[in-house]
């Protein structure tokens, strides 16, 4: 009995810190979003300070365009259930209520 509760209070244990890595995970990424959001402010200063006359021009859209990607997929994580919900099965119902009293 005792090595039952040794297994069972490991399980718990590992359950325990899987929970708590899947929630320092989604706080990264939300620390990411939250970088990527001051990163796009940067892009917005920067792209003020752009030449239009120079030989080279910094595509200032298409980075925009990566970073809202990136964004929208982490946003898209986060968004998801940490434990998908599993529809329980339903017993199929007997449909018979009644009985029949005849001798």
């Amino acid at each position: 009995m005792n090595k039952l509760a040794s297994v069972l209070a490991i399980s718990l244990l590992m359950t325990m810190n899987a929970q708590a890595d899947i929630w320092a995970e989604r706080e990264a990424l939300a620390k990411v979003v939250s970088e990527i959001n001051a990163i796009e402010h940067l892009v917005h200063d920067a792209s003020k300070l752009s030449e239009n006359r120079s030989r080279v021009k910094f595509n200032y859209d298409a980075l925009m365009n990566d970073l809202e990607v990136i964004r929208a997929g982490i946003n898209t994580h986060l968004s998801q259930p940490i434990d998908p919900v599993m529809p329980s099965s339903v017993n199929a119902l007997g449909g018979s209520y009644t009985t029949n009293n005849q001798p």
